[in-house]
């Protein structure tokens, strides 16, 4: 057997030479395997995240509804107050003047 030069290389050489890269074949071959499951994980963990973000989504959507809501309950309370004191005075009126 020769290396790359043509320099002729001992058995033994060639041995530990084809040893080494048997080794590396083999870790290899694990770093792959551990790749693909390391991507069935991720992909698991990606579709089950993914109601959840959809949750969120939804939630966040909720908020401001009911935010838009608040801002509006506010104008609202104060025309309430406004007709109830109105009716107040109204009915003080009537009581307070003999208009029964």
């Amino acid at each position: 057997m020769q290396d790359d030069y043509g320099n002729a290389i001992s058995v033994n050489t060639a041995r530990t030479i084809n040893a080494r890269l048997d080794e590396g074949d083999a870790r290899m071959t694990r770093i792959e395997a551990d790749l693909r499951a390391n991507t069935e994980v991720t992909e698991t963990v990606r579709a089950n995240t993914a109601e959840m973000v959809e949750f969120f989504a939804a939630a966040q959507g909720a908020f401001k509804v009911l935010n838009w809501i608040g801002k509006a309950a506010k104008p609202i309370t104060y025309i309430v107050m406004l007709g109830t004191a109105g009716i107040a005075f109204w009915k003080a009126l009537m009581v307070g003047g003999g208009g029964r």
